[in-house]
Parts: structure tokens; C-alpha cells; sequence
């Protein structure tokens, strides 16, 4: 993976670890780009049985509709237990059925149709306030 692509999977699995701790058993197996898999398989044994949940990443502000479908399939082949899709913060996610859970990535969002970086938005903001303090805005 390219140095974007490696942050950004970094706060993928960041946010991942929030609800999946490998403290609990959680083993994250990600795929290889292209894959028809979803991205990322995390597993854990419990009690003698093997727990599996689907992963799969979309960063765009709306959610396609085949995405969703490849998800779904996946979930509902047998071989998962759960599906997860992970998307940044405000992202439109209205096509998404009931037994996809969603969890939306702190560190990125949706502002004005595109994805920014949280640390940028605040950035911006405060030199925004910056600039207005010392009336160059």
C-alpha cells in the first residue's frame, strides 16, 4: 500500500480495535488489494467455536449500492457471522440494509461532498480564526 492508503487504513483498524480489541481474541486478516473478498476478516475463538466478521472499507461520501451488494453476499454466503462497513463521519450510508452494522471513522468526514481529514477541518478552522482575529479574512 501507498502512504495515504497506509494512514488510512491505520485509523481503519484504530477504529476496529474500539469495538473488536485484540485483548478479547480479535485476529485481523486483511485481503489483498482486488480481491472479490471483503477487505479485512477478523476472527476470534470463543467457547470452542470460531467467530467471523466481514469487513469491508468505502471512503466516499455516498455509499454505492454494489458495495453494499458485495457486502451482503459476503455475509450472507455462511462464512461470517456479522458484516461491518466502515465509512468516515457523515457519509450518506441510506442504502444500507439492516444486518450491516456501520461504524463511521472519527478521523475522517464528509464536508461539502468530500472526505477530509478531521485533523485539516480543525486546522483550517483555527487559522480561519486566526486570520479574523488579526483582520485578514
Amino acid at each position: 500500500m501507498g502512504g495515504i492508503k497506509d494512514s488510512t487504513y491505520h485509523d481503519v483498524q484504530k477504529t476496529l480495535i474500539r469495538r473488536f480489541p485484540p485483548g478479547e481474541g480479535w485476529q485481523f486478516t486483511w485481503s489483498p488489494a482486488g480481491s472479490v473478498q471483503p477487505e479485512c476478516m477478523l476472527s476470534r475463538r470463543v467457547a470452542g467455536k470460531t467467530e467471523r466478521v466481514a469487513v469491508s472499507v468505502k471512503m466516499a461520501p455516498e455509499i454505492p449500492v454494489n458495495a453494499v451488494k458485495a457486502l451482503q453476499d459476503a455475509a450472507d454466503s455462511g462464512r461470517f457471522d456479522k458484516a461491518v462497513l466502515v465509512v468516515p463521519c457523515g457519509a450518506d450510508v441510506s442504502c444500507v440494509p439492516e444486518g450491516i452494522d456501520i461504524m463511521e471513522m472519527p478521523s475522517w468526514q464528509v464536508v461539502d461532498g468530500r472526505i477530509a481529514w478531521s485533523k485539516n477541518i480543525e486546522r483550517s478552522a483555527f487559522i480561519q480564526e486566526v486570520r479574523a482575529k488579526r483582520g485578514l479574512a
